[in-house]
């Protein structure tokens, strides 16, 4: 019996040691998922600038209003597309963070449930 329950605990040690890996795992992810974001408004305020700097250049709106025109919608298919990339981040940055956190308090709370009992049967043993 007292053998078995140094396995359990060995085990619930291991248990432990591949949660807090777990853990690290995603915190780089989500660390590295935050600097891509960074990166891409970064990327989203440079072009927003050069756009405005061509329409400055433009001179009057008059003069050429289809070039203007041009370049307001591949300044919009830019955005969206940017604004896409954008949003699928920050979904697959939930969705690990989500699942990580359901994973780690299910677990969680069986290894209090277990850790509990273990120390139950420790007491009873002394």
């Amino acid at each position: 019996q007292r053998e078995k329950l140094i396995h359990e605990l060995e085990e619930e040690r291991h248990l432990r040691l591949e949660s807090e890996k777990r853990l690290r795992e995603v915190t780089l992810e989500s660390e590295r998922s935050r600097a891509q974001m960074r990166g891409l408004q970064e990327q989203f305020s440079r072009m927003e600038e050069t756009v405005r700097n061509l329409l400055q250049s433009q001179g009057s709106p008059g003069q050429n209003g289809e070039g203007t025109v041009n370049i307001m919608k591949v300044y919009q298919e830019k955005l969206s597309e940017d604004s896409g990339k954008c949003k699928e981040g920050m979904e697959k940055i939930c969705t690990v963070a989500d699942e990580d956190s359901r994973s780690e308090s299910s677990g969680t709370e069986e290894e209090k449930e277990k850790t509990k009992l273990l120390l139950e049967r420790l007491k009873a043993l002394e």
